[in-house]
């Protein structure tokens, strides 16, 4: 009896330590987190402070130094997705989701260290001087984009309709500078087959085949695919070619939104996976939906958002793939608004396939490989290998099409 008095009084005093410690320690590491976030406020302080009363030329205003503090602070994670935005790029990305922006009219993006245009939008000063998915923009106003971020890239390349920028361009070993005027870009998020040459119109044509691109994902891109489908039904095609090729992503929604015209009821069409690993399905809900079979065409710039889509056609809709490996841009931004006019996107989560596929780093193996990457090919190649990708796919349709009957 004594014996268990004496441990269980140890063992209280015992359990008292071990909570006093770890709270201790915790109050520790909280005391601590709050000392480093002082010294760094308190580093900015004083840097400052010497920058006005001793840099050698004039200073610029607060907020322009703490945007590039606010900047660095992004870069410092290491992670080419998270970034900052001041109130004038906020503007033009916001101006993006609404479907407009002043610039040259090209997505771009960093692939192995390079900036590469994605893809050209038609009918923009950019596609009339030239410009093809796969070029490498070595300089703007001959400024080096070696390890340029990609927003600063966005940033120099925009500007007021009228004003021009000098793009140096890198194409099959050799390079040339291009002028090209701004201008206000319209962005149409979906083609028809009108975009397509008349050889390859006639063949889908014979075939019964209907055709649609998706460029980018915006805030009018729900609408305008459900516009470009219900004119694909009308025409009784046997079947459907989702050009997905060149889609360097963009808002989540608005993918989430044209799976959910192709992926039955109830099914998943994307898991998210937060920083503490917990998982939340999105998926199709009732109402109109593309029955007839799909062939998704994807490449080397298929990417983020378009990736998804092609996900959850694949997984959970049953289409065939055709064409390159996808980017793999498995990861989510969070876009948070702040104060001064500016934003932050920040990376908030993973995404997997509906099959549970994580493809970040990694993209997305078509069923059916075709063609080849496009990235520093030139002019004729880049258009020999996407027609080569897209007759293959009208061939797997084809296919598919006449299994259904």
């Amino acid at each position: 009896m004594i014996r268990g008095r004496l441990t269980g009084a140890l063992l209280v005093v015992a359990l008292v330590v071990g909570v006093f410690l770890a709270g201790f320690g915790m109050g520790q590491r909280a005391v601590a987190a709050r000392s480093a976030d002082d010294q760094g406020f308190a580093l900015l302080r004083e840097l400052l402070t010497q920058v006005r009363r001793e840099y050698l030329n004039p200073v610029p205003e607060a907020s322009r130094l703490f945007d590039g503090a606010a900047r660095g602070m992004l870069d410092a994670l290491g992670d080419p997705y998270t970034r900052y935005m001041d109130a004038r790029v906020y503007k033009e990305f916001s101006q993006d989701a609404k479907g407009f922006f002043f610039g040259v009219g090209i997505f771009i993006d960093i692939r192995d260290g390079h900036l590469i245009v994605v893809q050209p939008i038609e009918g923009t000063p950019a596609h009339r001087a030239g410009l093809r998915a796969g070029d490498r923009i070595l300089r703007i106003n001959q400024v080096p984009t070696d390890g340029m971020a990609l927003q600063e890239a966005v940033t120099r390349i925009r500007g007021p309709a009228g004003t021009k920028v000098t793009l140096r361009i890198g194409r099959a070993g050799q390079t040339n500078d291009v002028e090209i005027t701004r201008a206000r870009v319209q962005i149409v998020t979906v083609q028809g087959p009108g975009t397509l040459d008349p050889a390859m119109r006639k063949q889908l044509s014979d075939a019964r085949l209907g055709y649609m691109r998706v460029l980018t994902f915006n805030e009018l891109t729900s609408k305008e695919v459900a516009s470009a489908l219900d004119r694909v039904e009308k025409e009784g095609v046997r079947g459907l070619v989702l050009d997905l090729r060149s889609n360097g992503g963009g808002l989540l929604g608005a993918a989430t939104q044209v799976a959910d015209r192709f992926v039955p009821d109830g099914q998943p069409v994307v898991h998210v996976v937060d920083r503490d690993g917990r998982r939340k399905t999105d998926r199709a809900g009732p109402g109109a939906k593309m029955t007839l079979p799909v062939v998704v065409l994807v490449n080397e710039f298929t990417a983020s958002a378009s990736e998804i889509l092609a996900g959850a056609l694949h997984d959970s809709a049953g289409a065939a793939l055709v064409g390159q490996r996808t980017f793999g841009k498995g990861v989510i931004q969070t876009l948070f608004p702040l104060a001064g006019g500016g934003a932050a996107a920040v990376t908030t989560a993973k995404y997997l396939t509906p099959a549970g596929t994580d493809i970040h780093g990694k993209g997305i193996l078509p069923d059916v490989a075709a063609g080849d990457r496009l990235e520093g090919k030139a002019e004729a190649e880049v258009d020999r290998i996407q027609a080569q990708q897209l007759r293959r796919g009208i061939e797997v349709l084809k296919q598919r099409a006449a299994q259904r009957r």
